[in-house]
């Protein structure tokens, strides 16, 4: 006999072949809990599908992994002794080497028109004075006539200056500006000095 008290359980014929109450068991016992194995494997297979390739189109999971990424990425800004060490040198590479100057060509010096070189004033004409006239025009412009005389050589179309070298060009031509002589002729042998022949025509 039991110690403890008596309840409704304890209602049962003695002479009863069933002896107590049974809970029908979940599993078949002939199945080993093989079901549940299958149902558990398809979950973790789920969970794992979701996991590689649904959450990483979703966002999920990948904040954290970004953020080092991006300032891991973000460019240092250089200082300025490395700006100015990173500034090219403004010294010319041998390439650039400067192109010498030409070498200046040497020129003739500029004749100086000297008006006190002896000028003579020779009358090519028959009309007397006609050389006086002249020379008087060119004393008055300050040249230094030493002679007034008639021409002796061949006969002339019109008036002319003859003079010897070109150190005597700039100031014959001068010579021919003052008288309105447009006939110039150098190196004539005629006479060292500077000659002007009064022809026809002169006025």
């Amino acid at each position: 006999m039991s110690q403890f008290p008596r309840d409704e359980f304890d209602k049962v014929p003695e002479t009863a072949a069933r002896q107590g109450v049974h809970r029908e068991r979940l599993v078949p016992p002939r199945s080993g809990g093989l079901a549940l194995k299958i149902l558990v494997g398809l979950m973790v297979l789920a969970v794992g599908f979701a996991a590689y390739f649904i959450f990483p189109r979703l966002g999920i999971g990948q904040a954290s992994e970004s953020a080092p990424e991006t300032s891991s990425a973000a460019p240092s800004t250089p200082s300025t002794e490395e700006t100015a060490s990173a500034a090219p040198s403004e010294e010319p590479s041998p390439s650039e080497a400067p192109t010498p100057e030409p070498t200046p060509v040497e020129t003739e010096p500029e004749a100086v028109v000297d008006r006190a070189q002896p000028v003579a004033v020779l009358n090519a004409t028959t009309v007397a004075g006609l050389a006086s006239t002249a020379a008087g025009r060119l004393q008055t412009d300050g040249w230094n006539v030493t002679q007034i005389a008639n021409w002796a050589g061949q006969p002339v179309q019109s008036s002319l200056i003859l003079y010897n070298g070109e150190e005597q060009r700039a100031s014959a031509e001068e010579l021919g500006r003052v008288l309105g002589i447009t006939t110039v002729q150098g190196n004539a042998g005629f006479s060292e000095n500077i000659t002007v022949v009064v022809g026809p025509g002169f006025q």
